[in-house]
């Protein structure tokens, strides 16, 4: 059922499913015609998208020959079979990933992420004749209408960029094209983008509506079922965001100032105090439980088979404690957001890796050169979209850093802080920008 993942059928669905595609973003966009930013980049992102999906299977099927993509969907085409052949019904999709390795030895589903992800894979493949292609076109919609709202809020905050904000949210290549396939990324971006839209219509826009607060818990829900430490990571500086927010409001400069660390204080009393029920909600994902982690997947990685061909990088040995972690953060941080450099390519695709990585290396020395370092920096302090997107992308990218050795992984994995990372960057920009007395009086004169 599950050989041939790409044959000559793609030849008719592919143009067939894309149509369909085409036409439903049609209607979208009709929906919202008096919506610039619809009108304008909708259609071209999402042909964009659809594109890098068809490049990102034909590389995992011709090219790599493997793929978590291709481990994921065989797996969900396994159980479909199974509830066919009347083996199983529809239940076993309410049962755990356990089940189905210790009753039918099935490879891959070895953690409740997996298996989750499998789900809908499975459910999808009834929309797409069991063709990989199809289904993954189908993750790549998903996650472009996450995609989408999140560069729609990033524009509301940055009015006038939204030609800079496309490209680093919608045309971003490795944001495209591993965002793509059935891999928890995609699910993790498209969460990502709905839960930042919907909060910014509740918070800043002070839009109300009861579908906002059911999308952000599908949404939390969505990742915390596959990555919870996205959640983790972008908690803290959300909370210090709304903070921030809170804070601003306060006219009077003294209590301003008051509030904002009395705040703090009190946010961290909290955690204090709620420390073990938190650790055992983020079980293997708790700080010290993480940590351990964390070093445990780095060894896996140098100790791999393809420690030595130059696809894995070693960042040196990590005490799995807090101050051994933030010691080695700076790294964690640069291999995620610099890495692979040039000289460390060793094959075409790694080439383009280092080329998108060094654009990335390019806009971030340009921005602080053009704001000037302590403008960059304060901005970063003052500004609580710049700190939420920037503090969210270092903390995240540690994490990935140094919890993943190889670079093919690294470019996968990046791919829920690159769009936040790059806003960030850009928006101190567009704060100097916009908002300097001097540079408002030079564009005037």
């Amino acid at each position: 059922m599950y050989k041939d993942f790409i044959s000559w059928r793609e030849v008719i669905l592919i143009p067939l499913y894309f149509v369909v595609l085409y036409v439903f973003m049609l209607f979208v966009k009709r929906k919202h015609r008096n919506n610039v930013l619809y009108q304008k980049y909708l259609m071209k992102g999402f042909v964009f998208k659809i594109c890098c999906t068809i490049l990102y299977c034909f590389l995992i099927y011709f090219y790599w020959g493997f793929g978590d993509s291709i481990n994921y969907f065989k797996n969900a085409l396994f159980v479909k079979q199974l509830i066919h052949q009347g083996s199983e019904n529809f239940s076993v999709l309410f049962k755990d990933a356990n089940y189905l390795k210790d009753t039918y030895s099935m490879e891959g589903t070895s953690t409740e992420a997996g298996w989750f992800l499998e789900r809908i894979a499975l459910l999808l493949s009834y929309l797409s004749f069991s063709r990989f292609v199809i289904t993954s076109m189908l993750f790549a919609t998903i996650a472009y209408s996450g995609m989408f709202k999140m560069f729609e809020s990033f524009a509301f905050v940055m009015p006038k960029w939204d030609k800079q904000l496309a490209f680093v949210v919608l045309f971003f290549p490795t944001v495209s094209i591993y965002g793509s396939g059935i891999l928890k990324d995609t699910l993790c971006i498209a969460a990502m983008g709905w839960l930042f839209y919907c909060s910014n219509q509740l918070l800043l826009k002070k839009v109300f509506k009861i579908k906002y607060l059911v999308i952000m818990a599908v949404c939390i829900t969505l990742v915390y079922q596959i990555k919870i430490y996205i959640v983790a990571a972008f908690l803290v500086p959300y909370l210090i965001y709304l903070i921030m927010l809170l804070a601003r409001k306060i006219k009077n400069i003294f209590l301003r100032r008051l509030f904002f660390p009395l705040l703090l204080l009190l946010l961290f009393g909290i955690y204090t105090l709620n420390a073990a029920k938190i650790d055992t909600l983020l079980g293997s994902y708790a700080i010290e439980k993480l940590l351990d982690n964390v070093k445990d997947q780095q060894q896996s990685y140098l100790n791999a088979e393809d420690a030595g061909t130059g696809a894995t990088f070693d960042i040196g040995t990590i005490e799995p404690t807090l101050s051994g972690f933030v010691k080695k953060m700076p790294q964690g941080i640069v291999a995620t957001l610099f890495r692979p450099f040039i000289w460390e390519s060793k094959n075409v695709l790694m080439i383009f890796s280092a080329l998108e990585s060094l654009l990335i290396l390019l806009i971030t020395l340009f921005v602080i050169w053009k704001a000037g370092f302590f403008k960059f920096i304060r901005t970063i302090f003052s500004d609580p979209f710049v700190f939420l997107c920037i503090f969210y992308a270092l903390i995240f990218a540690a994490l990935v850093g140094l919890s993943t050795s190889n670079f093919g992984t690294l470019g996968r994995y990046r791919i829920p802080i690159v769009p936040f990372y790059l806003t960030g960057i850009l928006a101190v920009l567009y704060k100097a920008k916009f908002t300097d007395p001097k540079k408002q009086h030079e564009k005037t004169v």
